[in-house]
């Protein structure tokens, strides 16, 4: 068994292994464009494909691994000492400073601290099933659907507003916007402070994010901009809405609650590794 760089013949083997493996992420992230390139790691036996390992820091200083999937019959610590160190090698070679791993289905966490990984923090998720709304009136912003020319912006805002584990480059928002059923920027003297992105999964909806400029926050634009985006995404048809927060995020937490959002009980635990 080895570990090698991953390239573009081994996308129909890393999509089957996907398909077969228990252990595996959902498909959030389109790794098949970088099979040709970045720090994409193949562990194989005998020329079948029993693991795969991807990150990227996406111009972030944190790596997120977008991809991780191994076959049933393989040893999570086996594979991680194979696929692990080329990729950290690759990634310091980039410039990454950390690398985080979002531990979906909970398989890969009992090992991770051993390999240096440390718990960062939880994502909890949240859903709405009623319909009561809080008054929001006298929110001194205007709202209106972002455009493509918006983008530079709203990268600008995820900048001010969060830490770099969760920045989004450029094409990454421009993809998300691509793929959002809503959309919205918050405007003040013509600049944008705000933004709400969310798509539909009827009969559900998903508010993938609202982030509000450090400068401008607490003066109620978040709840302006979750009242607008729960207004479209029932309109569109969502019986349910839910989100995602970290579980240590007291302002998140405090407005989601004002909102009737009620935490599900599924929790993801975060792990990082400081390169």
């Amino acid at each position: 068994m080895e570990a090698r760089p991953a390239h573009p013949g081994d996308w129909l083997a890393v999509e089957a292994l996907n398909q077969r493996a228990c252990r595996t992420f959902p498909p959030l992230w389109p790794w098949e464009e970088h099979l040709a390139h970045g720090p994409f790691v193949i562990v194989d036996h005998e020329g079948i494909v029993m693991g795969a390992l991807f990150a990227w820091p996406d111009e972030s200083p944190v790596a997120w691994v977008r991809l991780a999937a191994i076959d049933d019959a393989l040893d999570v610590d086996a594979w991680l000492d194979l696929a692990l160190p080329p990729l950290l090698d690759r990634l310091l070679r980039l410039g990454t400073r950390a690398l985080a791993w979002m531990d979906y289905g909970g398989w890969a966490g009992p090992r991770l601290s051993a390999h240096g990984f440390r718990r960062l923090t939880e994502v909890g998720t949240l859903v709405k099933l009623d319909r009561a709304l809080p008054d929001t009136s006298g929110v001194d912003a205007c709202l209106r659907l972002a455009s493509d020319a918006d983008i530079p912006a709203v990268v600008a805002v995820d900048r001010a507003a969060f830490t770099p584990h969760w920045w989004h480059s450029e094409a990454t928002m421009r993809r998300r916007a691509a793929a959002s059923s809503h959309f919205v920027v918050a405007e003040l003297a013509d600049e944008v402070v705000a933004y709400a992105e969310g798509v539909l999964h009827l009969p559900g909806a998903h508010l993938n994010r609202i982030a509000v400029h450090p400068s401008h926050q607490s003066h109620g634009i978040g709840a302006l901009l979750l009242d607008d985006a729960l207004r479209a995404l029932w309109q569109y048809g969502a019986e349910r809405v839910t989100l995602n927060t970290q579980t240590g995020n007291r302002s998140s937490q405090r407005l989601y609650r004002l909102f009737g959002f009620e935490p599900t009980g599924d929790l993801i635990r975060v792990w990082e590794l400081r390169l």
